[in-house]
């Protein structure tokens, strides 16, 4: 990943859901979908650490995080990945 024509750092797990991402990309994929495609394993309803990662890649692609246009939150499903960076 770069940014600014420099190279960003990931974890595994950021690595891993921003691949969902791109492979379905504008599709809305619920909480549970990203997790087993991302880690091969069903969401539990108190796992947060999925929400923590794309709270991290936010602060890593997006230019304003709390106003993401990359990685949006589709509220009651999940979240949506725009490659081009559109509000929604």
């Amino acid at each position: 990943l770069k940014k600014a024509g420099e190279t960003v750092p990931l974890t595994t797990g950021e690595f891993s859901v921003l691949k969902v991402f791109a492979r379905h990309a504008r599709q809305p994929l619920s909480r549970e979908k990203l997790m087993e495609l991302a880690r091969g394993r069903e969401y539990e309803v108190f796992d947060r650490s999925l929400d923590v990662q794309i709270s991290r890649l936010r602060k890593l692609i997006e230019p304003d995080p709390s106003s993401p246009l990359y990685i949006q939150t589709v509220w009651g499903l999940g979240y949506v990945f725009i490659p081009e960076g559109q509000p929604r």
